[in-house]
């Protein structure tokens, strides 16, 4: 294993028809230093994971590994990854989503670039390079040192800080983002302010996704997921800022009642159709025990 080494690992949830552009984007994108390739399909309903291992053998990727996991939440999937899968001895751990595609050579230039970077870099963010919204986004990245679920990486020193304090993030957490963003930029103290140089990007280096259309009913209903999600989110976040993060609990259930027996209250700032779809997620959470 090179001092370059680097992993990736993609979650997936019911993917199977987005899954062969990221597959195949990652297999152009990446070089000999890839040391594994892991595809972590989470609770999947549909045909991910033979779409994954069809893709597999297309595109004769003997680095990338599938690994089938029956609970669907992605906070799951990542404490999977990071304590029982991820090795401490690989340079970096890229995350990235299904549903997104990546900039010429992105990941040999992110790990030329962490290489060089200073001991106190945890993670370097993946630019959003498409988008309505794209110079707000890249501002998160720039100027609040904010990284994003579609593309970032983990130097092996965080990972080991990780696991060290044994940080999971709660099974039914929503806005997951905002939670590692603020855990790599404090050492996972989750303090008021970030640390200096915790989270680093590379300008012009990054991802890209289609942008949502409204004529299309499936990416109607993405929206209103993603909606709900951030939503809800904001308010767990709430309570999570007055726990600290090593007595956080396994799962959001008790948090999620508790925000359920208040919840016009926790919602009323929002308009009616974000408190109607926060509510309808919220009972689906709690439906599951999460």
């Amino acid at each position: 294993m090179t001092k370059s080494s680097y992993n990736i690992v993609m979650f997936a949830y019911n993917e199977a028809n987005n899954l062969a552009n990221s597959v195949t984007a990652v297999a152009n994108n990446c070089d000999d230093n890839l040391n594994k390739f892991y595809l972590v399909a989470n609770g999947c309903t549909d045909n991910t994971v033979g779409v994954a291992e069809e893709l597999k053998k297309q595109l004769n990727f003997d680095k990338m590994e599938v690994i089938n996991i029956e609970l669907g939440d992605k906070c799951n999937a990542w404490n999977h990854y990071v304590h029982n899968v991820a090795d401490e001895d690989t340079l970096c751990h890229f995350f990235v989503d299904a549903d997104v595609v990546f900039s010429k050579r992105c990941f040999p230039l992110l790990i030329d670039k962490i290489i060089k970077a200073n001991d106190s870099c945890h993670i370097i963010a993946g630019m959003p390079l498409s988008g309505r919204n794209l110079e707000f986004y890249q501002s998160l990245v720039t100027e609040r040192f904010c990284f994003f679920g579609n593309l970032y990486g983990m130097h092996q020193r965080y990972l080991r800080l990780v696991k060290e304090k044994k940080f999971k993030l709660p099974i039914g957490l929503n806005w997951i983002d905002s939670f590692l963003t603020k855990a790599a930029n404090t050492d996972i103290q989750f303090i008021p302010q970030n640390l200096p140089d915790r989270v680093i990007h590379l300008d012009g280096v990054g991802f890209h996704f289609d942008s949502l259309s409204p004529f299309k009913l499936d990416d109607i209903k993405l929206y209103k997921n993603r909606i709900a999600r951030y939503e809800l989110g904001k308010i767990q976040e709430i309570y999570l800022d007055d726990i600290d993060s090593n007595k956080w609990p396994a799962t959001m259930h008790e948090i999620n009642l508790s925000i359920a027996e208040s919840f016009e209250e926790k919602t009323k700032g929002l308009g009616f159709i974000k408190r109607y779809l926060v509510k309808k997620r919220l009972g689906r959470l709690i439906a599951k025990g999460k």
